[in-house]
């Protein structure tokens, strides 16, 4: 199994202005670096919260459907599935149409599932691939304000810490923002 980013967010949750605000700085000596951590601070929030912050297109990969013919989908929140795709016997994606399927956006996570039989698809290995729409929303305005807020802070505390190897860690103010927001794993 495997997921593919295939469109990045439009927009970062934490603008560049609004840095500059929280860091107090003045000029555009620093705006390449200060981009490029806020970036990658998102990247790792979405990381350790298990959720996409603004909307984002991905395809999971995945080698066939359980018995049931039902998936949970990786990545949360979901705003939609545009596409399901699984492999005929030469390899071919066909697209499953989208009566022949049910999203579950109710629950957490959300689900997937096939009405009748479900697609077998007809090679052995990555035969079944599904689009998702995930994330808050468009922008930021959507994003719970604590998630919001561990990338600004992330981002601070990496512009503060920068060449120092501190870098790499996570503050605990950080992590306990993203704490309420971290998605259950179930382990079996």
């Amino acid at each position: 199994m495997g997921l593919t980013l295939l469109a990045a967010p439009a927009s970062e949750p934490v603008t560049l202005a609004d840095l500059k605000a929280h860091l107090r700085i003045d000029g555009d000596h620093e705006d390449t670096v200060l981009t490029t951590l806020a970036v990658v601070a998102r990247a790792t929030v979405e990381r350790l919260s298990g959720r996409a912050l603004i909307a984002q297109t991905w395809r999971w990969t995945f080698d066939r459907l359980p018995t049931g013919g039902r998936v949970a989908l990786p990545i949360a929140p979901v705003i939609a599935v545009p596409s399901v795709r699984v492999a005929a016997a030469d390899g071919t994606m066909v697209a499953v149409p989208g009566a022949d399927m049910v999203l579950d956006l109710v629950g957490e996570p959300a689900r997937l599932a096939f009405k009748g039989v479900p697609p077998h698809p007809g090679v052995p290995i990555a035969g079944i691939e599904v689009e998702i729409l995930a994330g808050y929303g468009p922008d930021a305005d959507a994003v719970p304000p604590q998630l919001v807020h561990a990338v600004r802070l992330l981002t601070a505390h990496w512009y503060a810490m920068r060449g120092d190897g501190a870098a790499s860690t996570v503050p605990d103010d950080v992590a306990a923002l993203i704490a309420g927001h971290r998605r259950p794993r179930l382990v079996a």
